[in-house]
């Protein structure tokens, strides 16, 4: 397939990898390095398992950024956490819908059709409702565990994420064809 090393990159990258790191770098907060992760995911992609475990590891990098973003005591971390995990699960079955729409789109773009493209932006603005939602159960979520200030902020960082991994997903897309 013409762009099955994009859509390999486009996996990793809906996982926050590099908005982690950017992130991380602006808030001095850790230090990630993008290029051996990346390494590591395109050796891996032919087996199924090791991008699983690298996509567990990528999950446990965005953890530990989260919570040092966030600075809360034990107390406040263990409620936040409760709240987080649900969140993080239903997160990725989200994205796991994104890469269909994305992957969905390489395989077709060499062949694109305008009832093709239509149905990929409505799954791609069906994504985005679905995404906005689970940010506002997620602050609900975590105001009602926490306060309301710990979910915003919570919010916060997290939408640094998305909006982070979205440019990084983005440009590397090809335009939709003419």
């Amino acid at each position: 397939m013409k762009f099955k090393n994009i859509a390999f990159v486009l996996a990793v990258a809906s996982l926050g990898f590099c908005a982690i790191t950017g992130v991380a770098q602006a808030e001095q907060a850790a230090t990630l390095s993008a290029a051996p992760a990346l390494e590591t995911a395109t050796g891996a992609a032919s087996n199924g398992n090791e991008l699983q475990m690298f996509r567990f590891a990528m999950e446990m990098e965005k953890e530990d950024f989260v919570k040092k973003a966030m600075k809360l005591d034990a107390a406040q971390e263990k409620k936040f956490m409760n709240v987080y995990y649900v969140f993080n699960a239903k997160l990725k079955a989200l994205n796991d819908k994104r890469l269909k729409i994305i992957a969905d789109y390489l395989t077709s773009i060499d062949k694109m059709t305008d009832a093709k493209a239509g149905e990929l932006a409505r799954r791609t603005m069906e994504f985005r409702k679905q995404r906005a939602a689970l940010d506002s159960s997620y602050y609900a979520a975590l105001a009602k565990a926490t306060s309301k200030t710990i979910a915003a902020r919570a919010l916060q960082v997290e939408n640094i994420l998305q909006g982070a991994g979205d440019v990084a997903i983005g440009s590397k897309l090809p335009l939709m064809p003419q």
